[in-house]
């Protein structure tokens, strides 16, 4: 191959280099979430508990295995009134999708009137607890102490075994 045509595959090589550096910065590897949920104190209003503050968004990005491109957000589910959670954003990796989660506490009667689909029982987090195909991605709801009830959603690309982990930290924190 004459010079020319090396210098015709530049540009080529050129972006590859910095599309591999870009997601480099946005892109880590999951892992399981370790630090502590700060103490939920749960009373009559769910909307007055700020669940941005209290999930580490390490715990987050370790669980998306990717870093927040946006500072997590409060999050209502789905114009659902009295709940409260908060949703994270880690962008777009190179195919498209979306990479996105969120946590919620829920009055009891929104845990138990959910369309369920492809649900499946999951034990040992919180009084019971089951994975659900929702509106918008595969979602972990969990029951605690028979007064509140919580749901874990990552998407597109779905993890129920963080989901799971993440939701037994929020159950230790639930006062």
């Amino acid at each position: 191959m004459n010079k020319r045509g090396y210098l015709r595959h530049l540009p080529l090589a050129a972006l590859t280099i910095i599309a591999v550096l870009a997601c480099r910065q946005t892109t880590t590897t999951r892992s399981e979430p370790k630090a502590a949920v700060a103490p939920i104190t749960v009373g009559s209003d769910l909307t007055r508990i700020d669940l941005c503050q209290a999930i580490p968004r390490d715990d987050i990005e370790a669980v998306m295995g990717r870093k927040l491109i946006k500072a997590p957000k409060h999050f209502e589910f789905y114009d659902t009134a009295g709940t409260s959670g908060c949703s994270y954003d880690g962008g777009k990796d190179s195919s498209g999708e979306a990479h996105y989660g969120y946590v919620v506490l829920t009055p009891l009667d929104v845990y138990d009137k959910q369309p369920l689909y492809k649900n499946v029982n999951v034990s040992g987090i919180g009084d019971s607890a089951y994975f659900n195909n929702g509106g918008d991605t595969r979602q972990l709801w969990v029951k605690i102490n028979g007064k509140v009830a919580f749901v874990v959603g990552f998407g597109d690309v779905e993890n129920e075994d963080g989901a799971k982990s993440l939701a037994k930290l929020v159950v230790a924190a639930i006062k």
